[in-house]
């Protein structure tokens, strides 16, 4: 008889893993793709070289 793919432990652990991911995500606040572009081009991301 053949299994279910869902109930394979690699996939439930995916799907685990992946509501895991969805469920910080939703938590994070929504930063839009233009600020992101405007932080990038003005040099606010940028890390310290000795860090």
């Amino acid at each position: 008889m053949l299994v279910p793919f869902s109930n394979y432990p690699v996939n439930e652990a995916f799907e685990r893993l992946m509501a895991e991911e969805r469920a910080a995500r939703a938590n994070r606040p929504q930063v839009s793709l233009i600020t992101r572009v405007l932080s990038a081009l003005l040099g606010a991301n940028r890390q310290p070289a000795h860090a």
